[in-house]
């Protein structure tokens, strides 16, 4: 059991703290009234749901670069992160330029992607039970949405998401918007280190807690420097919210 327990608190630790190198760097803020947190420039902000107020969201801000990072851990059930970095991305034009296309076929490059048998063996070698990818709609922005599950061991289950996102800002550049989030869970009756129970909830009533927080969170994103009159035009703002969906 000790060593089972051991296991747990690594895998916690890594996904949990791998977002973020500490306070030396940034600002940490308990999200207790649900305060709007910035990034280092003001580019985008957003703020953290307050529906479990025993354990408030920790939200982390980096003086050196534009992220917006959101953690906790809920006893008995779960730890959930998600980080949301702004950058323009001087290697990166073409991964980026995809989002800048009115009606670019998002989910026929992907599926064309996950066919690739390069890319199925490397899931299969990392232990992936599940992936997917899609369209998403955060910010006004239509952006690409990858989510990959695994069964970690001894009854701990881990899903990720990463979500792309682009637009021009007032200056003119094309930038790119990436989100990371993620939620480790126990099951199987496994306790998390100093838990005094396991957890009495389904996988699924997990998961769609954190799909929830997460809707909280990308519905408060707001991008303060979005040239909003050029993406209107070229028709790459939407109206559309993020969805809670089965994934």
């Amino acid at each position: 059991m000790k060593t089972i327990l051991s296991f747990i608190a690594v895998i916690i630790f890594i996904t949990g703290c791998s977002f973020r190198t500490g306070p030396k760097n940034g600002k940490e803020i308990e999200i207790t009234n649900e305060q709007r947190i910035y990034t280092q420039s003001g580019s985008i902000s957003a703020t953290a749901p307050n529906n479990f107020p025993k354990v408030p969201y920790n939200g982390y801000t980096r003086f050196d670069y534009d992220m917006i990072n959101f953690d906790r851990r809920l006893p008995n059930m779960m730890s959930e992160d998600v980080r949301i970095t702004v950058s323009i991305p001087e290697r990166l034009k073409e991964s980026t330029e995809k989002f800048l296309i009115k009606n670019f076929d998002y989910e026929k490059w992907a599926q064309d992607v996950l066919d690739r048998p390069d890319i199925v063996a490397n899931m299969k070698e990392r232990g992936v039970t599940y992936s997917k990818k899609y369209v998403d709609y955060i910010g006004g922005l239509r952006c690409g949405t990858d989510v990959e599950s695994a069964n970690i061991a001894m009854g701990v289950g881990h899903t990720k998401y990463y979500t792309v996102c682009g637009y021009y800002d007032t200056a003119g550049a094309k930038k790119r918007i990436d989100i990371f989030y993620n939620y480790t869970y126990t099951h199987r009756g496994t306790k998390f280190e100093s838990d005094k129970t396991s957890s009495s909830i389904s996988p699924q009533a997990m998961q769609m807690q954190f799909k929830q927080d997460m809707k909280a969170i990308f519905d408060s994103l707001v991008i303060h420097d979005m040239d909003r009159k050029r993406m209107e035009k070229e028709g790459l703002l939407h109206d559309k919210k993020y969805e809670i969906n089965e994934w």
